[in-house]
């Protein structure tokens, strides 16, 4: 049961990330988004990458280094999905 704590930050900040982000991030039809509400939601995702970096350093102490990696792959993949969402949404 090692990195729960970890884990449950992640959860938190995945459940707020996806709460901030807003129809218009995904493409769907939608005024502008509005300058607070961008700043918020790509606040919310670097808090879920965070959250998810010290998952994979907490899985890395506890010798559970391929499951370690395996997030840090998928930390690179949010961060280029951000991207994406990021050249999205209207300016």
């Amino acid at each position: 049961m090692a990195c729960e704590i970890q884990k449950i930050a992640a959860g938190i900040a995945l459940v707020n990330a996806v709460a901030s982000t807003p129809g218009a991030a995904f493409g769907t039809v939608a005024p502008p988004l509005e300058p607070l509400l961008a700043l918020k939601m790509w606040a919310s995702w670097a808090a879920l990458v965070v959250a998810l970096a010290s998952l994979a350093k907490c899985l890395d102490e506890a010798g559970r280094h391929q499951d370690a990696a395996t997030l840090r792959q998928e930390i690179d993949r949010l961060k280029e999905e951000m991207e994406r969402m990021k050249q999205a949404v209207p300016h």
